[in-house]
Formats: structure tokens, C-alpha cells, sequence
């Protein structure tokens, strides 16, 4: 039927999205690690921290790292959100109740982390990508919304980046407005942003890191994926973190249409 087909095709689209910002080339091979051993030096928990690493309790410094980030992700069912090696593909809840797939390449060596965030990183070198949701306020597009959204969005107290303090020398970058085809044949607009920040870590270390951000809007929602890595390692990390910035994708799933006399059975 013609539901079935749309719904086919827009799949399809996610899938080649995801699959071409899964072909570029990632960061050299490393090591990832599933979590942050007991004997890590502080050093290598601050990394952990600022690549977003939490948890609830444990034994020595790891009791210092404070419970998971919010993110306003409201993740729609509970199996993997990973399509393939270097792939996320899942399906989230928007402000107006709806579902939006959600999709993004990664380099296949970094972790998934469990939970409801959609969250993927090296811990080793705190390179990370994360979602984030935000519902779109009243009255605003998303070319309207104001730079000040992201940063309330990004450093909130709760979040991955404000949990241990405010965050100083901020500076964003505007970089553009991508329009990228949708299934409906029409174009979506992603906002392009580079950040640059210093965060405090559970220590009350600062740490410098950059940041490639996409954002687009559906259903209601903000949603924007955040790509980031240390200020040392930028260099070397942007191609793979750019990678990331444009193989995100947010598409709102169709509504389901009241049958109508064609669809009853004969």
C-alpha cells in the first residue's frame, strides 16, 4: 500500500544515509575501552569524564564521577540502537508525541554506551558523539533560534558539560545551513556549528575541547548531535568528527492515516 512504500522508502534513505558517513574514513585504529578500570590515573578519568563516562557508584576515584548525563532523549523502543558496526539507527520521541528516526555514522572502534542516551565515544582519547533534545520553542524556526539555545542546551547543569561547573572561554561558530534531501522528495535544513569550550572536570580541572555540532528539527523537537574531542587533538580528529556532523540525520516518522473505505475488506 502506499503507507508501506513510503515508510520503505524513507528507511531506505536512513540506511544510505548512515552507511555513507560510515565509508569515510575513521581516526586510526585504537583501543577502545567498555569502561574506566579502578587503577586509571586522573588524568585518564578526566578523559573518561569529559567523553562522557558516568556512573553510579563503584570503588576509589570512580565514585567521584556523578550518575549519567541527561540528554532529553526519550528513546522509543529498547533494543540496540546499532544498525551495523559504525552505524546508529533508532527511533526517538518527539514534543508533539510523534516518533523521528535518528541516524549517525561513527568510527567502528569507539563504544556504544548502554542506557537511553544515544551516546558513542573512545575513551581512551575522550573523543565522543552524543544526541541531544530539546523541544523547539513556541514561535521559533530552527534558522531563528538563537546561539544562546545551544549553549543552554550543551552546559546545562545536568548534562554531559555543565555537571561540575560553569563552562569558560565559550566561542561558536556559525559554519552554515546544510539542505539535505528527505524521503518526501523536499529538503530539511541542518544547522552547522564549531564550538570551542573549557570544561571542568570532577576534579576542577579545566579541560579544553572543540566541538562539530548538527541540529535540525522534527516533530516538534530540536535535536542536535554534538561530535567533540579534546582542543590538543582537533587536528587530527576533525576529519572523523566532520564525518559525523553530516551523516546525522532526524526524520519524523509518517502519521499513520485513518483508514478509509478502500482499505476495508472486501
Amino acid at each position: 500500500c502506499p503507507m508501506t512504500k513510503r515508510l520503505l522508502e524513507r528507511r531506505a534513505a536512513l540506511f544510505s544515509a548512515v552507511l555513507l558517513g560510515a565509508a569515510r574514513p575513521p581516526l586510526p585504529t585504537r583501543a577502545a575501552l567498555s569502561g574506566v578500570p579502578d587503577t586509571a590515573t586522573a588524568d585518564e578519568l578526566a578523559a573518561a569524564y569529559a567523553a562522557g563516562a558516568r556512573a553510579d557508584g563503584g570503588r576509589g576515584a570512580n565514585t567521584m564521577i556523578r550518575k549519567r548525563a541527561e540528554s532529553g532523549v526519550q528513546r522509543v523502543g529498547s533494543d540496540s540502537p546499532v544498525f551495523k558496526p559504525g552505524a546508529i539507527l533508532d527511533g526517538v520521541r518527539s514534543a508533539d508525541g510523534s516518533t523521528v528516526d535518528v541516524s549517525f555514522a561513527y568510527p567502528k572502534e569507539w563504544t556504544v554506551a548502554g542506557g537511553p542516551n544515544l551516546d558513542v565515544r573512545d575513551v581512551r582519547t575522550s573523543d565522543s558523539a552524543y544526541l541531544l533534545a530539546a523541544p523547539l520553542p513556541s514561535g521559533q524556526a530552527l534558522d531563528t533560534l538563537p546561539r544562546s539555545f545551544f549553549a543552554e542546551l550543551l552546559f546545562r547543569s545536568d548534562g554531559k558539560y555543565g555537571a561540575y561547573g560553569g563552562v569558560d572561554d565559550f566561542a561558536i561558530a556559525e559554519s552554515g545551513v546544510a539542505l539535505l534531501s528527505s524521503p518526501s522528495g523536499g529538503e530539511q535544513p541542518y544547522r552547522r556549528l564549531s564550538l570551542r569550550f573549557d570544561v571542568l572536570t570532577y576534579n576542577q580541572n579545566t579541560v579544553r575541547r572543540r566541538a562539530l555540532v548538527s541540529a535540525t528539527a522534527a516533530g516538534g523537537s530540536v535535536y542536535v548531535l554534538v561530535a567533540s574531542c579534546l582542543g590538543s587533538r582537533f587536528k587530527e580528529a576533525e576529519p572523523a568528527l566532520a564525518s559525523i556532523q553530516d551523516s546525522f540525520r532526524a526524520l519524523a516518522a509518517p502519521r499513520r492515516l485513518r483508514p478509509g473505505p478502500e482499505d476495508k475488506p472486501a
